[in-house]
């Protein structure tokens, strides 16, 4: 049966998984990348094929949470989403070929239930990856939102300051208060206009100014 074939031989597949991974020329390889995700998908690959034969199926969630925590593993590593798809194509092509090498005798059955884990596993595994990478660049977003709005609030501060300090009539307007009001409003206008080259930039539009020279 394939999940005694895959318990006997667990060692002999994590072994040659991993030098498929180290011997693929794209995408790039780290060298903790099949570490924990190989083995733990193994362990539960085999408890859901033997499952399958008695009457007491596996929870369906088992193998998907297992690849939704490879997910946010490898995505912390800094691997990438086509890592992860590559990993587990890697482990169902290693189990085949050990197979075919060992003329195992394995079940049709027992092969859709490894194709079925598989697709399971990948799909979480994604998933996951590209929930956490969309979380994370909303989070830079935000920081640099708010570090934007720092700045802003500051410069408003001052200048809000010094035109009450010029209102009341105390000191001229030519005089230090005047430069400190100067000064922030010029600072004012580079964040704006900073904030609004950055919006271009990142919508991918390009648009002539008129400048003053």
């Amino acid at each position: 049966m394939l999940h005694a074939f895959i318990d006997s031989n667990r060692d002999a597949i994590i072994a040659r998984t991993r030098e498929r991974v180290r011997s693929r020329p794209w995408p790039s390889v780290a060298p903790a990348e099949v570490e924990q995700g190989v083995p733990l998908f193994l362990e539960q690959l085999v408890e859901t094929l033997r499952l399958e034969t008695t009457s007491t199926p596996f929870p369906a969630d088992a193998i998907g949470a297992a690849a939704a925590r490879h997910g946010r593993e490898v995505l912390h590593s800094g691997f990438t989403v086509s890592q992860v798809v590559h990993d587990y194509g890697d482990i169902c092509q290693t189990i085949t070929a050990l197979a075919v090498d060992q003329r195992a005798p394995i079940t049709v059955e027992e092969f859709h239930t490894l194709n079925r884990c598989l697709d399971t596993a990948i799909a979480e595994a994604v998933t996951e990856h590209a929930r956490g990478t969309a979380e994370s660049q909303s989070a830079e977003e935000i920081e640099r939102l708010g570090h934007a709005a720092h700045e802003l609030r500051d410069s408003l501060n001052t200048a809000i300051l010094a035109f009450h300090t010029l209102k009341r009539g105390a000191v001229a307007i030519n005089g230090s208060t005047g430069a400190v009001l100067g000064r922030s409003l010029m600072s004012l206008r580079e964040l704006v206009d900073r904030t609004l080259s950055e919006v271009r930039l990142e919508a991918g539009k390009q648009r002539r100014t008129r400048l003053s020279v």
